[in-house]
């Protein structure tokens, strides 16, 4: 039975000559993978198109849902939402890349389960990078409030303390023996936290700071979460920063 599904794609893999494999993060199923059965085929249909899967694009469709090992099949594939800038800008395309990542191996984690809030925060966040120039912070910022998701926020309530200890998840008045941030850094750290997600143009931190905190946000991940890897695509976001 197909049903109608609001999906935000996060990658493909190629499954033979002639199909694709594409992963998605759904409003109903939360992770799902679909068979694109012969999309890279000259005698594709050619309402569907490979353009429609790439990361993080916010679609709508008619799929049958996955049944254990079997992948579900779609049709009648539309967009949500279409970016208007999203695929123009090599920077937003770059942050986009690093963020289907991060949330590909999030998501991962709650075991395929749905969330909706989840799913409309995303959502909400693409559509406003779709719509704003102001780029600098904002896969830092969206990265760290998806651990509001994922239950294990950072604790800056104490944030006069010297330290902010990566591994606890909260401030310290003792220096940690490892994973930590002080300084400058710790106080940009709490900035981007404590800030509304509105205001993140009016913080001004040098590119330096920007690929240290990413690389703290990084850290931070793995340290919370088991099985999370650097994204692959973090040292082509921090190139487009060292030249922008």
């Amino acid at each position: 039975m197909d049903n109608t599904v609001q999906a935000i794609a996060l990658g493909t893999v190629r499954y033979g000559d002639s199909s694709l494999i594409v992963a998605c993060y759904t409003l109903q199923y939360g992770l799902q993978s679909y068979m694109l059965k012969g999309i890279l085929s000259a005698k594709r249909n050619k309402k569907l198109s490979k353009s429609f899967f790439e990361p993080l694009t916010l679609l709508e469709f008619e799929a049958t849902k996955n049944r254990g090992t079997r992948l579900g099949y779609l049709r009648e594939v539309t967009l949500l939402h279409a970016y208007t800038s999203i695929p123009f800008d090599l920077r937003k395309k770059a942050i986009v890349f690093f963020l289907a990542e991060v949330i590909h191996q999030v998501v991962k984690e709650e075991q395929q389960e749905p969330n909706p809030s989840l799913f409309e925060f995303l959502k909400k966040r693409l559509v406003w990078l779709d719509n704003h120039n102001e780029t600098g912070l904002f896969h830092l910022k969206t990265m760290l409030d998806l651990t509001k998701f994922m239950g294990f926020y950072p604790n800056i309530s104490d944030e006069d303390a010297p330290y902010f200890d990566l591994e606890a998840g909260c401030m310290s008045l003792f220096k940690p023996k490892f994973h930590f941030i002080e300084g400058n850094l710790k106080n940009a750290w709490i900035s981007v936290l404590g800030m509304k997600f509105e205001t993140i143009k009016e913080m001004k931190v040098s590119r330096e700071e920007k690929m240290a905190l990413l690389e703290y946000a990084i850290n931070y991940f793995k340290l919370h979460l088991q099985q999370f890897r650097s994204p692959k695509s973090t040292e082509i976001l921090n190139a487009l920063f060292k030249v922008s």
